[in-house]
């Protein structure tokens, strides 16, 4: 997302020190964090046995890490977590291709999802603000109390898709039993479509 600043017009003349003393800040550009896996798209046909109906779908999955070092893991143990994924996904896309196939007509079948935009990464803490949680640590220290930490910055926004939200989840959780304890945060589903070969207009 990008946004022009255009000078206003003013009914009076300003000084030209108080013109070089404005400053227009950028807005934050959303970014993929460093701790964010970003595999090739996965894709899968699913032929139904009986009917030998194709489809072709393509999934594009992020994965995210719990830190830097962890997102080092998933990228070294990559091809059994795809592996793992495509298990979960040959079984869950036969069944939702056999429900679409029978709810609706041919050339109504196909479907597409895009996840919703990145959040921009919040500014940074001012000085007032960094020294304010210093002292604020300190005084909890000499209290004998705990200061809970604010979770690392989440640039993903919820599903905007049930179905998707629940994959997302499924994914994870399989994820999870693949790699080391304490790894993947998140399995992001940025973007999924589908195509089904005979519903495609002869030319």
């Amino acid at each position: 997302m990008f946004s022009v600043n255009l000078p206003t017009a003013r009914a009076s003349d300003a000084p030209a020190d108080d013109a070089k003393t404005e400053e227009t800040e950028e807005p934050a550009v959303p970014e993929i964090p460093e701790t964010v896996v970003v595999p090739d798209p996965v894709s899968l046909t699913v032929v139904l046995r009986k009917s030998g109906t194709i489809r072709q779908v393509v999934f594009t999955i992020w994965l995210e890490a719990t830190s830097r070092e962890a997102a080092g893991v998933i990228e070294q143990r990559l091809p059994k977590v795809i592996n793992a994924f495509l298990v979960d996904l040959q079984r869950l896309m036969y069944r939702d291709t056999e429900q679409r196939f029978e709810a609706r007509e041919p050339g109504k079948r196909s479907f597409k999802y895009v996840a919703p935009d990145l959040l921009p990464p919040p500014p940074p803490k001012t000085e007032e603000e960094l020294a304010a949680e210093a002292e604020a640590a300190k005084l909890a220290e000499e209290n004998g109390e705990e200061i809970v930490k604010e979770p690392p910055f989440n640039p993903f926004q919820p599903a905007s898709n049930r179905y998707f939200a629940a994959l997302q989840n499924k994914l994870l959780r399989t994820g999870q039993g693949v790699l080391p304890p304490d790894t993947l945060r998140s399995v992001q589903i940025r973007m999924f479509y589908d195509f089904w070969p005979a519903d495609a207009k002869k030319r």
